[in-house]
């Protein structure tokens, strides 16, 4: 298999490292150092992040330990696109009937998220994505879908000075802006000054979002850790759970960014799911002298003999 497979979703691309396949570039313990340097586009092999996994070896009735990293080293809750594209490899290499569309279980930091592969030659995947947890009321997570004001620290006085947002939780923490026009010189512009508002701590992913009117949403995603990207599972998924919960569309919705389109359900219970496509895109074989530049940014062995910080 070589030491990767990589995987696209709307144009959004993920590296798949597999434990099980002998002995990975990244060890035990991935360092942010080599996450980041492995998904470099100049000087790696490129992706918007990396899917580790599976941890365990794949069984019928226990969810598939899974980790997930961003582009910059950071350890992500939860991914849309990376959950389709983790089940495919799934279904290709480790557990053949779950080709068939039998349900399975992957677990994440974000949690547990139930999938099932629609149409294995087509590469079209349906992943529960579950409840979201809306924040910006109180930050209790009851509120509902509330917006709030949120000031912008931005060169000049204008429109965007003060951009009024709705803050909710869905595996990664999520930010959804409802524009009557959207593009990538929006996301540009505010993305960046939204994604790390002192609002936001630990960083917040974008979604700036209009609604056409006929049931469907047009979405571009600025996320914390990736900048401006052509799709986003999880981001369809938050922008759909705040039009739905504010009446603006139905429980199926359709969103389209530049990337292409999902499919997004809501539940009467108000969690999600989300079906859309991936495919592979290659299998890699790293150089010799990048494996060894990874194999120094390893950390070091604890007590244990267990690579650790």
């Amino acid at each position: 298999m070589g030491d990767f497979v990589k995987y696209q979703a709307l144009g959004n691309d993920y590296l798949l490292v597999d434990p099980g396949r002998g002995e990975t570039v990244l060890g035990a313990e991935p360092a942010p150092e080599a996450v980041r340097l492995l998904c470099d586009r100049h000087y790696g092999a490129g992706a918007d992040g990396l899917l580790l996994g599976p941890l365990e070896p794949p069984g019928p009735d226990t969810p598939v330990p899974l980790r997930v990293f961003n582009a910059d080293g950071s350890e992500c809750g939860m991914s849309g696109n990376g959950l389709r594209m983790f089940a495919l490899y799934l279904a290709e290499h480790h557990v053949e009937e779950w080709r068939a569309g039998k349900p399975f279980a992957v677990r994440t930091k974000g949690g547990d998220a139930e999938v099932r592969i629609v149409d294995f030659a087509g590469g079209l995947v349906r992943v529960g994505m579950g409840l979201p947890r809306f924040t910006t009321v109180e930050g209790d997570g009851h509120s509902g879908a509330g917006s709030v004001a949120v000031p912008l620290a931005l060169a000049g006085e204008g429109p965007d000075t003060v951009v009024t947002v709705t803050d909710l939780h869905l595996g990664v923490p999520h930010t959804v802006v409802f524009r009557d026009r959207v593009d990538g010189e929006l996301a540009q512009r505010l993305g960046p000054a939204l994604a790390w508002h002192a609002r936001y701590p630990e960083g917040t992913n974008v979604e700036f979002v209009r609604v056409p009117g006929d049931g469907t949403l047009e979405a571009v995603v600025w996320e914390r850790a990736a900048g401006r990207v052509p799709a986003s599972g999880s981001g369809a998924c938050a922008a759909a759970a705040v039009a739905h919960a504010r009446g603006l569309v139905g429980r199926e919705v359709r969103v389209r960014m530049p990337g292409g389109e999902v499919e997004v359900s809501v539940a009467g219970d108000g969690r999600v799911s989300l079906t859309g496509t991936a495919r592979e895109v290659m299998r890699g074989v790293l150089s010799s002298s990048l494996r060894t530049e990874l194999a120094a940014l390893r950390p070091a062995p604890g007590p244990s003999g267990r690579e650790g910080p």
